[in-house]
């Protein structure tokens, strides 16, 4: 199996990591708060399974999603930052781990 199988390397196909859950912190300018509901909506196009943590984060479950799209959580990851900055001008921090813990610990690091 090489790294691209994986989904090590590129982000892309393999989805036997482990990683399962995305922490998205969206980095809201001042006074946009109001942005969240769509941000999470924005999520809601990858999986069903989104938590929305007020005021400017999300917990996503990215099981399905990473065989739907066949991506890796990273791959997803990346999907996601383009797609909030291309949408609404918003950058995020997004950590991925194997539960929720660890994706809030890896999206400050």
């Amino acid at each position: 199996m090489n790294d691209g199988e994986r989904g090590t390397s590129d982000g892309e196909r393999g989805t036997s990591d482990g990683v399962t859950t995305l922490y998205v912190r969206f980095l809201l300018p001042p006074m946009h708060e109001a942005l969240l509901p769509q941000l999470v909506a924005l999520l809601g196009e990858f999986t069903p399974q989104v938590e929305a943590l007020p005021p400017d984060a999300a917990l996503v479950d990215v099981r399905g999603a990473r065989r739907y799209f066949g991506r890796s959580a990273v791959g997803l990851a990346a999907l996601i930052r383009v797609r909030a900055l291309a949408l609404y001008g918003v950058e995020c921090a997004i950590g991925a781990g194997p539960g929720p813990m660890l994706a809030r610990m890896a999206a400050r690091g």
